[in-house]
């Protein structure tokens, strides 16, 4: 009896990291996905709309409650105090779903915004979406091929543990 409840025990902890592995490839492409629509939003709003940076960002984080409106919203507090450092953003941008060279970029991104004319920061956002867009895409290929991959890993070491204990 006891090693079928070990079994038990081993096959839903094993589901359960396989979700959450799933899960971090999931909320990793979706930060990027949105960083290239946040982009995109600012590009347009700048060049058609010609509103503040901290109305564009306010309207883009208005209806999200993921990891990248979490950064944008301790971003658009920076921006109402009035005092964006370098320091100041790369604290806003940390998130475990970054690497180094990622949050340096996002981070570099932010405190770039709003520091030119028009047709520079134009310039610099079209830079910017370029760097993101490769990272944007292996982001979703891994997110496709590993994401769903890692639950059903998980349930299958899962099974084999619950095989072993039983």
């Amino acid at each position: 009896m006891f090693n079928v409840a070990l079994g038990a025990i081993l096959f839903v902890c094993s589901g359960y990291v396989g979700y959450a592995v799933g899960a971090h490839y999931r909320k990793r492409s979706n930060l990027f996905v949105g960083i290239t629509a946040y982009v995109d939003s600012l590009e347009k709003g700048m060049s058609f709309l010609q509103s503040t940076l901290g109305e564009l960002t306010e309207n883009f984080v208005s209806d999200k409650k993921d990891d990248l409106a979490r950064i944008l919203n301790a971003y658009l507090s920076l921006l109402k105090s009035g005092s964006v450092s370098k320091e100041d953003c790369k604290n806003a941008t940390k998130t475990r779903l970054l690497n180094g060279y990622e949050h340096g970029l996002l981070a570099e991104m932010l405190f770039s915004l709003g520091k030119s004319d028009l047709d520079t920061q134009l310039a610099e956002l079209a830079r910017y979406k370029a760097l993101f867009a490769p990272i944007t895409e292996t982001a979703r290929q891994n997110y496709k091929k590993y994401g769903a991959l890692s639950f059903k890993l998980g349930i299958l070491a899962g099974l084999a543990a619950m095989l072993l204990a039983a």
